[in-house]
């Protein structure tokens, strides 16, 4: 399974969630654009990383 980086998570999110804009998702999570951007520039793998990852693997892999 791939782990995915943070902005690789945020594209992902974005494309499940039909928003196109960072500041759509932003609105959506109740949280700033600056908070969004820091996220994205997030350098480390985490144990959240490796949740999130999981879950999109979970929903892209679905059948349909």
């Amino acid at each position: 399974m791939k782990i995915y980086t943070p902005e690789e998570v945020l594209i992902k999110i974005k494309k499940i969630t039909n928003k196109e804009l960072d500041s759509q998702l932003s609105n959506d999570l109740e949280v700033s654009k600056q908070m969004i951007s820091q996220y994205k520039n997030k350098k480390n793998i985490d144990l959240q990383l490796k949740i999130i990852s999981l879950l999109i693997h979970i929903i892209e892999n679905k059948p349909k």
